[in-house]
């Protein structure tokens, strides 16, 4: 069975993870920070809440920078789909009946594909012990001037 590998700094840790976290920290040391204020377009308190927490914790990571913004931002935005979704089930339940038929409520489709998009979403956030075990395979790549050789890839320059 394979090892997970952990992306830990602390005193504690061994030296490879120690080295291993500190390469990740490096290759985003080169992109700006997660914002930490939450778009306009969000306009409910607590998903506006949940975004700027994140954030804030993200960028104390090391792990995260401003280039993953859409993921957080579809991690927030799926959690309230998910909140809305099972009000909707408290109120009408699973199903319901219209005109002497019975109907699925759309919310139980919603809460399926809300919770694939959250999970998928907190994966790549590194929420989980293999996403962050995975995000430490982006730190093997060629140390010297592995940002910048990302930088080159992704630039507009021909």
């Amino acid at each position: 069975m394979t090892q997970n590998i952990k992306l830990d700094d602390s005193k504690g840790a061994r030296k490879y993870q120690r080295e291993r976290t500190e390469k990740v920290k490096d290759l985003n040391g080169s992109f700006d920070e997660l914002g930490t204020q939450a778009p306009e377009f969000i306009t409910d308190e607590s998903t506006r809440i949940s975004y700027e927490y994140l954030a804030k914790q993200l960028n104390k990571s090391g792990y995260i920078n401003n280039t993953d913004s859409s993921i957080l931002l579809t991690l927030v935005i799926n959690i309230q789909a998910l909140k809305d979704s099972y009000k909707s089930l408290d109120e009408v339940d699973s199903v319901y009946e219209t005109k002497g038929y019975i109907k699925k409520n759309p919310a139980v489709d919603i809460i399926t594909n809300t919770t694939t998009e959250i999970l998928s979403a907190s994966s790549a956030l590194g929420f989980s012990p293999a996403s962050r075990a995975s995000l430490i395979n982006l730190a093997q790549v060629d140390s010297e001037d592995s940002a910048q050789k990302l930088m080159e890839m992704f630039s507009d320059d021909e």
